[in-house]
């Protein structure tokens, strides 16, 4: 990955510290704690920067920080106690890995085991930069979401198009054809079925929740996952 060093910490240096309880407030507009302050401290340093955001990170994006995103996890959430009509903050839970409040660490985790394999292509390459105040902060390979596509220049052959179609109808995943035909010729099939047979055996968080925001294209066209981790609460 090759990225602006000097921006990355610059942005970083702007919006920290962060609050010791980061996360989203679940409300009709489900906005992260500070939200505002945060987008403005990175717009103050470019001002063409994206700040936006998932159930469990804060993700930043910009042209200008090369071909990465900056992602921070948050910590937990506010929910709206119905019978006292107070926030109580709640910490993440759930996520694969040696922290399982860290949904960012769990994708790098995964990123890891599966270089070990030869299957890291099928993920966004995920880097641990550094800790500040108990917070980890990572960098991410940018990937085109598939719902940002409006056309998708990267037609697959019908040979591999056929063969996902066959293996989407015998239930070995549940995410876009074309994405697995995408693979098919980028990767071959004997590698796209060890893949397939991984998330299915060993890591199925990995295929779990693969809606169109969570996968999509390198710049160089070529297929991934952006968001592997799997958050369950």
């Amino acid at each position: 990955m090759v990225f602006n060093y000097n921006l990355v910490n610059k942005i970083l240096e702007a919006i920290f510290p962060l609050p010791e309880e980061f996360g989203v407030v679940e409300n009709e507009i489900n906005e992260p704690v500070h939200f505002s302050t945060i987008q403005q401290a990175v717009f103050d340093v470019d001002p063409t920067a994206r700040v936006c955001h998932g159930a469990s990170k804060l993700v930043i994006v910009s042209s200008k920080l090369g071909d990465v995103v900056i992602k921070i996890p948050f910590n937990g959430y506010y929910t709206e106690s119905k019978d006292a009509g107070e926030l109580i903050w709640t910490y993440f839970y759930g996520a694969d890995g040696q922290d399982e409040s860290d949904y960012c660490l769990a994708e790098y985790e995964k990123f890891q085991q599966l270089k070990t394999y030869g299957l890291n292509c099928f993920v966004a390459k995920t880097l641990l930069y550094k800790k500040i105040n108990n917070f980890r902060v990572f960098l991410q390979e940018y990937v085109v979401p598939k719902e940002d596509i409006y056309y998708n220049g990267y037609c697959p052959s019908p040979k591999s198009q056929k063969i996902a179609e066959e293996w989407y109808k015998q239930k070995m995943f549940d995410i876009d054809s074309q994405w697995i035909a995408n693979c098919l010729d980028k990767y071959g099939e004997s590698k796209v079925k060890k893949f397939l047979f991984y998330c299915n055996n060993i890591d199925p968080d990995i295929l779990a929740d693969t809606h169109s925001g969570n996968y999509g294209y390198r710049e160089n066209n070529t297929p991934c996952i952006l968001d592997y981790s799997n958050f369950t609460g």
